[in-house]
C-alpha cells in the first residue's frame, strides 16, 4: 500500500505497515490491493467532497452583538453594535447585507424588531423598553440573517437580559423587582423550563463510545436541579463493591477519569443492581448513576491537545473483535474544512500520530472519524487558542471626577503591543455602582459559545488566562458539549440540506400567486406592485412601481433599498384581465421562541457589602419550594425563585400623592394593566401570508385569535363571552352603554381596528361602563364582565381601503431608522439630577493612523468609578477586548 505523509504537518509512531492516508485538497491516487478497498476509498472521498462543497460553496455566517449594559429597567434603551463574520476564520462577512434583530418579552412574543443594513460587516441599533403592557422579567434579544436560518435556528445569536420594574424613586437602581417567569398575564409562547433531579451526573466517553477492553478517557458533568454546576467527588464500583476508579470534578462540576471497561456485564435484572456503577455523596446524601453502555466492538478516538503548544496528538484504538477497515477523518472549524485524511486499521494495532495546529484558526476545532457508509464513529471537539490578538487600552485624564464633570478618555489599539491599528470599535462606559458584569464578550462568544450548545457558567473564565489550568478546564468543557454548527446529517443524507434563503443584498420581497380556493400556484401571470410612503400628513411622499411575471411555481422576487414602513399593493392580471388570485408573501420567517432553561433565568446581582450572598429567611418564604435550599447561592434564580442574589432590601410603605389623571394618562394606565395586545391589521396580514382567510368582524377575530373568547348564543342573537363571563368592549376609551358593548363585536369590521388591549382589571371595567339601573342591587360590572377590550380604531373610522379583485394590500418594512445615543453637554446645559447608568455609548469609533481615539462625555450626578467595555474584530478576524 502507498502511504503518503507530509512530515511538516504530521509524525507517526506505529509499525511501518500501518497506514494513515493523508489528503490535502487535491486528487490522490491510492494504490491498494483489492477492489473492495478501492470502493471504500471512493466512498470516503465522496463524503469528504460533500463536506468540502459546504466549506467552499455554503459558508456560514455568525453575528455577535455588543450591548451597552448587562441589565435594564423599564423605560431604558438597549443599545447594541453588530459584528457579522464568516464562520471559520471570523473574517468580515460579505454575504448578507440585511440583519434582523428582535426583542422578545418573557413570554416569547416579538415586541420589537430592527432591520439593519450591514456595511463592511457592521451595523447598530437600539430598542426602547416602553412596550405596553410591560412585564418585568427576562427578555431575549436575538439577531440573524435570513441566510443563517438555512443552517438551523441554533446558529442565531441570542442573549437573555434581566429587565426590572422601574424604580419607585429615580436613580434607586438597588431596587431590582422582577416578576417570576410565567406568573404574568402575558401569553407564554415558550415551553416552560424543565427542572431536573436534585443531582444529575452525565458521562461523556471521549470520542463518543466505551468499547470493551479499550482504555478510554471519560469526562463527566455534575449539575443540580436548575442546571447549576456542582463540585463533586465519587467512585466507580464493581459488582463486588470494589472501587475501580475514583473521580473528582476539576472546574464547574466537570472532570475526567481513565477507565477500561470489561466484557463482563452484570446479570442482575434489577437496574439498581447493575454494575459497574458510579456513586457520589452530595450534601449528606448518596446518589448512584449508571455508566454509559459498553460496546463489544468499536473504535475509540483519543485526542491530546494539552501536551504540546504546536501539535495535537491523536490515537485510534480498537479491540480484537473490531473488524479492520479504512476510515475517514476530517477536521472542521465552524463550517470550514481544514484537513482530511484516511486511516487504515488493517494491522489491528493502535495508530498514533500528531497534527500540526499552528495553521488552524482560533476557536473550536472538530475531529470526525467516519466509515464508508457516512456514519460517525467518533467525534471530538477541542480548542485552538489565539496566536494574534488586538490590545485595547483606555486612559483617563484624571483619577476621579466630580458630578456632571467632563470626562476625557483616550483609547489606543495595537497589535503585538506596539503596532498601531487603524480600525473601528464599539465602546460602553457605565456607572460601576450596581453594575452587573456580563459573562460573555466578543471573544468568548465568537470563538466558543457560537460553536457549542447548552449552558456554560461564566464563559469568560476560559479566556482569563492561557495557563494549563484554564486550558484543562476548556478541554473538559468541550468534551461534554455535543453540538456543532455543522450538521453531519447533511453529509450522510439523513437530513438533506435545503437552501431556503439566499444571502440578502437589500430588503428582499418574495411571494407566490395562488388560486383563491385551493391555493394552486399560478405560473406566468403578470403582477404589478405599487410601493408608496406617506408623510405625517398622510400625503404621498414617495413611490415606485415594479412589474414582473411569476415563474413556473407562481413565485416572484425583488429587492428594495428603502427605509421605514411603506404601503405595498399587488395586483394580478392574466390575459389583461384582473384575476381573483391571492398573493402570499414570505414574511413569516422569524424563528420560534427558544425554550428558556432555568440557567437563563438567573440574575447575578453583586453585593458590595458581602463576598458571599446570603439567602435570607424572607427569600426562602417567597420561594415556597422545598428544594430551594439546594440552589447554589451564587446562582440564585431571582425569577424562578422570586428573590435576588445579594442583599435583600425591604422598603417601607409609601403613600403616593398625585393629581387626577388626564385622559392620556388614563389610556397609558389602561394599556399598562392589560394582559394582551393585538395589532389587528398585522395579525390579519399574517393570516394571509399563512394561506388562510381573514375575519370580517372584530368578534370573529377575537374568537379565532384568543381561546378565552367565544360566542354565547341567545336565540337569533349572539354575545361575546370571555372565559365564564361577558366581554365589555370600549371604543377609543369612551364611556359605553351595555347595549353598545353587545353590538360592537358583531358590527365593527376588523379592518377598522388599529389595535386592541385586553384587561381583566376590575377598576378599568367599572370606569367605562355607563351607570344604569341594575336589576340586582348587588350586581355590578365586575360580576357581569370578565374583561374589558379597549379598541383603538383608525382616525375617523377610516379603515384601509378594501382591496379589489386580485389585489393584496400590505406593507413593506424597510431598514430601520437608527437612533443616536444622547449624552448631555453640561458645558451648555445647567447641571441636573442625572441618573444615567450608561454614561457613554458609541457603536463605531474609528482610530487614527496611530491607533488612537479620544472620547468625551459628562459624568452623572453620583458616579465615582467607571466600568469600561470596548470590543472589536478586524476585517481579517483579529479580536480585541477591553473590560475593566
Amino acid at each position: 500500500m502507498l502511504i503518503l505523509l507530509n512530515k511538516s504537518h504530521y509524525s507517526m509512531n506505529t509499525t511501518k505497515k500501518t497506514a494513515v492516508l493523508l489528503l490535502f485538497g487535491f486528487c490522490l491516487i491510492i494504490q491498494v490491493s483489492g477492489q473492495s478497498n478501492d470502493t471504500i476509498v471512493n466512498k470516503l472521498v465522496q463524503y469528504v467532497s460533500i463536506v468540502d462543497h459546504f466549506s467552499k460553496n455554503l459558508p456560514q455566517e455568525k453575528v455577535y452583538l455588543h450591548f451597552d449594559n448587562s441589565t435594564y429597567y423599564q423605560g431604558d434603551d438597549i443599545w447594541f453594535s453588530c459584528y457579522l463574520v464568516a464562520s471559520g476564520f471570523h473574517k468580515t462577512s460579505t454575504l448578507s447585507q440585511t440583519l434582523y434583530v428582535e426583542l422578545l418579552n418573557p413570554g416569547g412574543e416579538v415586541i420589537d424588531k430592527q432591520i439593519l443594513k450591514v456595511e463592511n460587516g457592521r451595523c447598530h441599533g437600539s430598542f426602547k423598553l416602553s412596550k405596553l403592557p410591560f412585564y418585568s422579567g427576562f427578555y431575549e434579544v436575538r439577531a440573524y440573517t435570513k441566510y443563517m436560518l438555512n443552517f438551523g435556528e441554533e446558529t442565531i445569536f441570542s442573549r437573555t437580559f434581566a429587565v426590572y420594574d422601574k424604580p419607585t424613586k429615580p436613580g434607586a437602581y438597588e431596587e431590582k423587582s422582577l416578576m417570576k417567569y410565567g406568573r404574568g398575564s402575558y401569553p407564554v409562547l415558550r415551553k416552560a423550563p424543565v427542572k431536573e433531579k436534585a443531582v444529575t451526573l452525565k458521562f461523556f466517553p471521549e470520542g463518543g463510545n466505551l468499547v470493551a477492553g479499550v482504555t478510554s478517557q471519560v469526562a463527566f458533568e455534575a449539575t443540580d436541579a436548575y442546571g447549576n454546576p456542582i463540585e463533586v467527588s465519587g467512585q466507580v464500583i464493581g459488582e463486588n463493591k470494589e472501587t475501580i476508579v475514583r473521580f473528582k470534578s476539576v472546574h464547574d462540576g466537570k472532570g475526567v477519569f481513565t477507565y477500561t471497561p470489561t466484557k463482563a456485564l452484570s446479570t442482575q435484572k434489577n437496574k439498581a443492581d447493575k454494575f459497574p456503577q458510579a456513586t457520589l455523596d452530595y450534601k449528606e446524601k448518596k446518589y448512584t448513576f449508571d455508566l454509559p453502555a459498553v460496546h463489544p466492538q468499536g473504535i475509540v478516538l483519543k485526542v491530546d491537545n494539552l501536551s504540546s503548544p504546536d501539535s495535537i496528538g491523536v490515537s485510534v484504538l480498537s479491540n480484537n473483535d473490531t473488524p479492520s477497515g479504512i476510515f475517514g477523518l476530517v477536521l472542521l472549524s465552524g463550517s470550514y474544512l481544514h484537513e482530511y485524511m484516511m486511516i487504515d486499521t488493517s494491522e489491528g494495532k493502535p495508530i498514533d500520530f500528531r497534527i500540526c495546529k499552528t495553521n488552524f484558526p482560533a476557536g473550536v476545532l472538530r475531529l470526525i472519524l467516519f466509515n464508508s457508509q457516512g456514519q460517525i464513529l467518533c467525534d471530538r471537539l477541542l480548542f485552538i487558542h489565539q496566536t494574534e490578538k488586538l490590545n485595547i487600552q483606555a486612559k483617563m485624564d484624571k483619577k476621579s471626577y466630580n458630578p456632571n464633570e467632563q470626562i476625557n478618555m483616550q483609547f489606543a489599539l495595537t497589535e503585538r503591543d506596539t503596532i498601531p491599528v487603524e480600525t473601528t470599535f464599539s465602546v460602553s462606559v457605565k456607572d460601576k455602582q450596581n453594575d452587573v458584569k456580563p459573562d460573555q464578550d466578543i471573544q468568548s462568544n465568537l470563538l466558543l459559545m457560537s460553536e457549542i450548545k447548552g449552558y456554560v457558567h461564566n464563559p469568560d473564565y476560559y479566556f482569563e488566562s492561557n495557563d494549563s489550568i484554564h486550558q484543562r478546564a476548556l478541554d473538559l468543557l468541550l468534551m461534554v458539549q455535543g453540538w456543532h454548527r455543522f450538521n453531519w446529517a447533511w453529509v450522510d443524507d439523513t437530513k438533506p440540506f435545503q437552501l431556503k434563503h439566499q444571502p440578502e443584498k437589500g430588503i428582499e420581497i418574495n411571494g407566490q400567486v395562488v388560486s383563491f380556493i385551493r391555493s394552486i400556484p399560478k405560473p406566468n401571470v403578470k403582477v404589478s406592485s405599487l410601493i408608496s410612503q406617506k408623510d405625517d400628513s398622510t400625503k404621498l411622499f414617495n413611490s415606485f412601481t415594479e412589474y414582473f411575471v411569476t415563474d413556473s411555481l407562481g413565485r416572484f422576487s425583488f429587492n428594495a433599498d428603502v427605509q421605514g414602513r411603506w404601503e405595498m399593493i399587488f395586483a394580478v392580471r392574466e390575459k389583461r384581465k384582473k384575476k381573483d388570485y391571492r398573493t402570499v408573501l414570505d414574511k413569516l420567517f422569524s424563528p420560534s421562541p427558544k425554550q428558556y432553561r432555568y440557567t437563563d433565568l438567573f440574575s447575578h446581582i453583586p453585593n458590595p457589602e458581602e463576598d458571599n450572598p446570603i439567602v435570607t429567611d424572607a427569600l426562602l418564604r417567597a420561594v415556597n419550594d422545598s428544594t430551594a435550599i439546594a440552589v447554589p447561592k451564587i446562582n440564585y434564580d431571582s425569577v424562578a425563585k422570586k428573590g435576588v442574589q445579594g442583599k435583600m432590601l425591604h422598603l417601607k410603605e409609601v403613600v403616593v400623592k398625585a393629581k387626577k389623571h388626564s385622559k392620556e394618562k388614563d389610556i397609558l394606565e389602561n394599556r399598562s394593566k392589560s394582559l394582551a395586545y393585538y395589532d389587528v391589521y398585522a395579525e390579519q396580514d399574517k393570516v394571509l401570508d399563512q394561506g388562510g382567510v381573514t375575519e370580517d368582524f372584530l368578534g370573529d377575530f377575537l374568537v379565532k385569535k384568543n381561546k378565552d373568547f367565544s360566542w354565547l348564543y341567545h336565540g337569533p342573537d349572539k354575545i361575546l363571552r370571555y372565559k365564564t363571563k361577558l366581554a365589555f368592549l370600549v371604543v377609543d376609551y369612551k364611556m359605553t352603554y351595555r347595549e353598545e358593548s353587545f353590538n360592537t363585536p358583531k358590527n365593527l369590521r376588523a379592518e377598522c381596528v388599529k389595535s386592541m388591549y385586553i384587561s381583566e382589571d376590575e377598576r378599568s371595567i367599572v370606569n367605562y361602563v355607563v351607570p344604569i339601573e341594575w336589576k340586582d342591587p348587588v350586581e355590578g360590572p365586575p360580576s357581569l364582565y370578565g374583561c374589558v377590550v379597549f379598541i383603538e380604531i383608525f382616525p375617523d373610522w377610516n379603515s384601509p381601503t378594501q382591496p379589489g379583485k386580485g389585489v393584496r394590500k400590505t406593507w413593506l418594512d424597510g431598514y430601520s431608522q437608527v437612533k443616536e445615543f444622547y449624552s448631555p453637554n453640561y458645558s451648555i446645559l445647567p447641571p441636573e439630577e442625572d441618573y444615567r447608568r450608561t454614561l457613554y455609548w458609541n457603536p463605531s469609533i474609528k482610530t487614527d493612523k496611530d491607533g488612537k481615539a479620544l472620547i468625551q462625555f459628562y459624568n452623572n450626578s453620583s458616579c465615582k468609578s467607571f466600568s469600561i467595555s470596548a470590543e472589536t474584530i478586524t476585517p481579517r478576524g483579529v479580536i480585541g477586548v477591553l473590560k475593566k
